[in-house]
């Protein structure tokens, strides 16, 4: 309850209501309230690594360092924490298994678009892109080291591109 009520305080931007919560409480849902603001004014969750260390922020790297927590200790955190996280529309439990979904899924539009896979268009750098990271899965595929569902998903996107006829 006191995660609730401190999530409801800093939502509004009303003060914490004295014995309404503890401070730890209300340090988690400001801790939140920042990653999710962050997310909706960039764009994309913070991050707590960059090839570039440089030009990442501060403050972005200690938000993605706060989610990385509440993924590694998620056994400590709260029912409410939980949910809350679950609710969220910036944080994600596995960030790379989410990332791997949006990739499938824009194959998937890919070839119900065009009627074919991706390639290596170097005039297209988004098409480019996504060829790269579609024959990586392939290659894993085709080694076995990718996981199961996810070779599932990838044979399911092979099987959409047999019998079409590539569009012009």
């Amino acid at each position: 309850m006191l995660y609730a009520t401190a999530d409801g305080d800093v939502a509004s931007g009303r003060e914490p209501r004295r014995g309404g919560s503890s401070k730890r409480a209300d340090n988690w849902a400001a801790a939140l309230h920042r990653y999710e603001e962050f997310a909706r004014a960039h764009g994309h969750t913070p991050r707590e690594n960059t090839r570039d260390r440089a030009s990442l922020p501060g403050v972005e790297r200690r938000l993605g360092e706060w989610a990385r927590y509440q993924r590694r200790y998620a056994d400590t955190l709260t029912g409410f924490q939980k949910i809350r996280l679950d609710v969220s529309p910036a944080f994600d439990w596995d960030p790379l298994d989410g990332l791997w979904e949006a990739r499938i899924a824009d194959c998937v539009r890919h070839v119900q678009d065009k009627g074919r896979l991706p390639y290596l268009n170097g005039t297209d750098r988004g098409e480019f892109a996504l060829a790269r990271w579609l024959g990586r899965q392939l290659r894993q595929l085709q080694m076995g080291t990718l996981r199961t569902d996810r070779a599932v998903r990838l044979t399911e996107l092979l099987s959409l591109v047999v019998g079409k006829t590539p569009s012009p």
